[in-house]
């Protein structure tokens, strides 16, 4: 099963991904997927993403200014991968679009798909938000909240989670005690917690990653359950060790 077919990505939708432990590998992935099917794939951020090269896109433009990006991109007309930024910082790194340019992009830009990383998380497995995070544009159809089945378990601590500090005041418990899914789901519910700012209208679903051995995919999928039972639309189980990442997909009506 492809990752499109798995996450219910529908013809012309825009995706964002949030959260941590496999955004970017994700992103490449489904993008791939997209332009083998002969589409033309705009991928970008609203945050800062380590600056794509090929293969991963086969196109990147840097733009300030909306209507030359629009120019630019719209008179691309075979199957790519474009990558789009609004610059580099000092650290090389490629940094967002601002979020009012999406609207624009969708209409006259001419691609058949656009993929957004919405969220920064310093490669840990699990993120709880800042106040000015995630940062999904208005009109995304789907928002995909990643998670690393590996945090389950370890400590409430920035090793394993970006800004724990901020999960540990949220859960009202001492840094540094266990992960647990009952740490996850209540940060799930929880207004400021990890599914804060996603327009009302995008459809919401869960990829549960790094479920790289038995043990890790049964824990993935017991945790998927209980995401179901809370408001997502559907749970996709992966691990990038393999060829064909997507181990189980998991939905309300079985």
């Amino acid at each position: 099963m492809t990752l499109k077919e798995a996450l219910g990505l529908k013809p012309g939708e825009m995706l964002s991904l949030i959260g941590a432990g496999g955004k970017t590998t994700t992103l490449f992935r489904l993008a791939h997927e997209l332009w083998e099917e002969g589409g033309k794939v705009l991928v970008t951020t609203t945050t800062k993403i380590f600056k794509p090269t090929k293969p991963h896109v086969h196109k990147l433009y840097l733009a300030q200014e909306l209507e030359a990006l629009l120019d630019e991109i719209s008179t691309i007309r075979e199957p790519l991968i474009v990558g789009l930024g609004h610059g580099l910082d000092n650290s090389g790194k490629l940094t967002g679009l601002p979020a009012d340019w999406f609207g624009a992009l969708r209409q006259k830009s001419g691609a058949n798909w656009i993929l957004v990383e919405a969220d920064g998380a310093a490669m840990k497995p699990f993120k709880v938000p800042a106040e000015h995070e995630p940062v999904v544009p208005e009109g995304c159809d789907l928002t995909v909240w990643v998670i690393g089945v590996k945090v389950l378990g370890k400590p409430l601590a920035p090793d394993w989670v970006h800004r724990a500090e901020r999960g540990a005041n949220l859960l009202g418990v001492k840094p540094g005690a266990t992960v647990t899914e009952e740490f996850i789901l209540k940060l799930m519910e929880n207004p400021s917690g990890c599914l804060k700012g996603i327009p009302p209208t995008s459809r919401r679903v869960a990829l549960i990653n790094q479920a790289d051995d038995a043990d890790e995919l049964k824990q993935a999928s017991h945790l998927g359950h209980k995401l179901l039972r809370r408001g997502i639309e559907r749970v996709v189980i992966t691990s990038f060790l393999d060829k064909d990442p997507v181990k189980g997909v998991l939905t309300a009506d079985g």
